[in-house]
């Protein structure tokens, strides 16, 4: 006859090791003094998520536009600014004197949506494809209603 004591002993052991885990961890959770700050706590980790993602999405969009228009990087330096702009511009070969006034408005200064403009009829960037001109377009969107929804 196998002596089947410890093992049985062993099982038994596991179980209750488990039990009392799960039980450490409900009052843990149901008795925990500083719950009212766990919800600051996550709104901070949020806030500081949101800012590098939006840091990290707009670095792209400066990277992909600048191709296209390089001077606008030197003009407008704000990350939720220059989304903006790329959003309102699009295609530099196409801004002309009918969006100055929303590319002040945008911008906040006349002498430099006056730069802008003189800046996109001079560029040395590359042409750009109408597929690429989409997709930078929508991602400049998204970084808008990111930073947004930041605010």
């Amino acid at each position: 006859m196998i002596n089947k004591w410890p093992r049985l002993f062993f099982q038994t052991g596991s179980t209750a090791q488990l039990g009392l885990g799960h039980a450490y961890s409900r009052t843990k959770v149901k008795f925990n003094v500083n719950r009212s700050d766990n919800m600051i706590i996550q709104g901070i980790a949020l806030l500081d998520q949101l800012d590098k993602d939006v840091n990290t999405f707009s670095m792209r969009i400066r990277e992909w536009y600048s191709y296209h228009f390089p001077e606008l990087v030197k003009i407008v330096s704000d990350n939720y600014m220059y989304s903006r702009v790329v959003h309102l511009i699009k295609n530099r070969k196409e801004l002309d004197e009918s969006k100055l006034e929303e590319l002040e408005e945008i911008i906040g200064d006349s002498a430099k949506a006056q730069a802008v403009l003189d800046a996109s009829r001079s560029s040395m960037g590359m042409d750009i494809s109408p597929i690429d001109l989409i997709n930078i377009e929508s991602f400049a969107s998204r970084v808008i209603k990111l930073a947004e929804y930041r605010k």
